[in-house]
């Protein structure tokens, strides 16, 4: 098959796949484009306010997957400000791997290949469960602006959270997989805030669910603001 013909067979099986999700996007006014290699797409949003950057394709993250969602937008927080959130039993993995990759002696490989949020697991403590609150059953987090982070934490977006966490506790009982916490994590680092949802179909209903949350918790990143010396804030 010749290239062109190949991108062109490509890119009509992923406009196929992806239909209901662009024609949800174009409704709204924003730009939806595949990428150039015919594995995913990108949302560009258009309007005042809306700066939000949403992809899907191959997982850049290997403990979400073969494929992921990524929402992506800039904060205005210290650029050194970093943050994680994730449920606990994917933060509890992670933990064990690095746990495993330093005491194997291959402290370099961690520190040069290793995605950021697993070297912050290694440089700082998860917060506590006191300072988690209602939502210590479901999610972990660790950061170095304690203070900022738990703000964060117990704002609209940690009311999110807990209906997420619900969900999936009463999915649990029913014995069913439907309304299960989703596989993410929330990243704040260089002044971004970054959500991965391993996601190895899209759908509306997945795409505007991560969005919903990300938004709130864009919202609530802006409105609390950090300053560069605040106690916890490592330089």
């Amino acid at each position: 098959m010749s290239l062109s013909l190949r991108d062109w067979f490509l890119g009509r099986r992923g406009a196929a796949r992806w239909q209901a999700v662009a024609q949800w996007c174009e409704a709204q006014g924003w730009v939806f484009k595949t990428t150039r290699e015919h594995d995913g797409f990108v949302v560009e949003q258009a309007g005042p306010g809306k700066d939000i950057r949403i992809e899907w394709g191959p997982s850049q993250r290997r403990y979400l997957g073969r494929h992921e969602l990524r929402l992506r937008a800039e904060t205005g927080l210290d650029p050194q400000c970093y943050a994680l959130l994730m449920p606990k039993a994917l933060m509890d993995g992670l933990e064990r791997e690095v746990f495993v990759q330093f005491t194997g002696g291959v402290q370099t490989r961690l520190d040069e290949e290793t995605p950021e949020e697993m070297r912050w697991l290694a440089m700082s403590p998860r917060l506590g469960a006191t300072q988690l609150g209602p939502l210590r059953g479901w999610f972990a987090a660790v950061g170095n602006g304690v203070d900022w982070l738990m703000a964060w934490l117990h704002s609209s977006m940690g009311d999110r959270l807990l209906h997420w966490g619900r969900l999936a506790d009463e999915a649990h009982a029913a014995g069913s997989s439907v309304g299960q916490l989703p596989t993410f994590a929330l990243l704040v680092y260089r002044g971004h805030l970054v959500m991965r949802r391993a996601l190895s179909v899209p759908d509306v209903v997945a795409v505007r669910e991560a969005l919903g949350l990300f938004e709130l918790a864009l919202e609530e990143a802006r409105r609390i603001q950090v300053a560069p010396d605040a106690p916890g804030l490592d330089g």
